[in-house]
């Protein structure tokens, strides 16, 4: 018996949410956005049921959490990780990412439980609706999956994208570049 993979399960899942909005289901994707709160969740259940995911608590169900977030915006991108999400929202035209937003983006990342993180990325999805911006919910599914095994890792990620760490910038590269170590480090080593 094969396991599904947290990426293909995304697909299948923000397929499913992506019928419901196309839809224009408003009752079910009302339903879905009162997950993110324990009084109301279980109102949220049957439409995250039926829509091929398992439930539980905001918090605890990838599947409630990622439901209840695409129906508080649904409009997606491709941004590689919620890194780039937060990014496009902290720059929004200017050059240098606001303090304001900085100091958000780190109370993301010090998130120590998936109940913290969800309550942190509510708020930034619904930022990221106010400015119009899209939201990569695969993506966000599966760093969500994975969340309790490898948190460091994604945060890493997501911290690369947000401060473009590791980029290189001059005008001469058309696509970025990804360096592990720095050149110096690269030239002591021969």
């Amino acid at each position: 018996m094969t396991s599904i993979q947290p990426q293909e399960r995304a697909t299948q899942f923000v397929g499913a949410l992506r019928t419901v909005s196309v839809r224009q289901d408003r009752g079910a994707l009302a339903a879905l956005r009162r997950g993110l709160s324990k009084t109301t969740v279980m109102d949220a259940w049957p439409v995250v049921s039926r829509l091929g995911g398992s439930i539980g608590l905001p918090g605890e169900s990838v599947f409630l959490d990622i439901g209840a977030l695409y129906a508080t915006h649904p409009v997606e991108s491709q941004a590689p990780n919620f890194g780039a999400t937060c990014r496009a929202l902290a720059l929004k035209g200017a050059s240098v990412i606001a303090a304001s937003y900085e100091s958000r983006f780190r109370r993301l990342l010090a998130s120590d439980s998936t109940s913290d993180l969800v309550g942190q990325l509510r708020t930034w999805v619904r930022l990221a609706s106010a400015s119009g911006i899209g939201v990569n919910y695969e993506s966000l599914f599966a760093d969500l999956w994975n969340w309790r095994r490898y948190a460091d890792d994604i945060r890493i990620r997501w911290a690369r994208e947000f401060w473009q760490s590791g980029v290189d910038r001059s005008p001469m590269t058309s696509t970025p570049e990804v360096r592990d170590q720095p050149e110096s480090a690269n030239a002591a080593k021969t």
